[in-house]
């Protein structure tokens, strides 16, 4: 059991980290060739894009970590604030047409921006899969099995304060998805369906 999950976090921790890589390199190459194009536009020295890339780089990794300990993550295009609906305010003809050549620099901007906030969000997340890896004992193990068996029995919700010496072994079963566990009402409660899922 514990040797299985290790795997699947170890593999979600490479593939995190390793997306998260992929959007820092995306965003530095967006913010290296897009700042040097405005330079030069406007006559400057090309010098500064690699700079100002850093900058960039600088400051979404600041704004992912924030977003990151405040328990947020990656945002559905609604709930940005880069959406807007002018056509449902005001259903006219106008009010549509804004709103279509709005989305038209709206929608890929929040593209970017997930893209983007993907570098420190992704690889966050890969090392809290890294993190949560558990000792793979062969005592532990047991334990856990033997846990896990006396909560299938019981196959209802009960509260952990009913297993004080099994509280860390319920804490594991749960982080490993093995029982139902709910902790939204105060008091941790929890679940575990027998091996068959009856």
């Amino acid at each position: 059991m514990i040797s299985a999950y290790n795997h699947s976090q170890i593999i979600r921790g490479v593939l995190c980290v390793f997306g998260g890589l992929v959007c820092y390199v995306l965003a530095w190459l967006f913010f290296r060739y897009a700042s040097s194009w405005v330079l030069d536009s406007f006559r400057f020295s090309t010098s500064w894009a690699v700079w100002i890339a850093v900058a960039a780089l600088i400051g979404i990794t600041i704004s992912g970590y924030i977003t990151w300990q405040r328990g947020q993550g990656f945002q559905s295009y609604v709930e940005t604030s880069l959406f807007h609906d002018l056509a449902g305010s005001a259903d006219t003809a106008g009010a549509n047409v804004v709103d279509y050549y709005a989305r038209q620099v709206t929608g890929p901007a929040y593209v970017l921006s997930q893209v983007f906030l993907g570098g420190p969000l992704l690889l966050l997340r890969g090392i809290r899969h890294f993190q949560q890896l558990i000792p793979n004992e062969a005592v532990l193990e047991q334990k856990l099995h033997h846990t896990l068996g006396i909560l299938r029995k019981a196959n209802k919700w009960q509260s952990i304060t009913e297993y004080p010496e099994e509280r860390r072994e319920i804490l594991m079963l749960a982080q490993m998805k093995q029982i139902d566990f709910s902790a939204h009402k105060g008091t941790p409660r929890f679940k575990a369906l027998p091996p068959d899922g009856v």
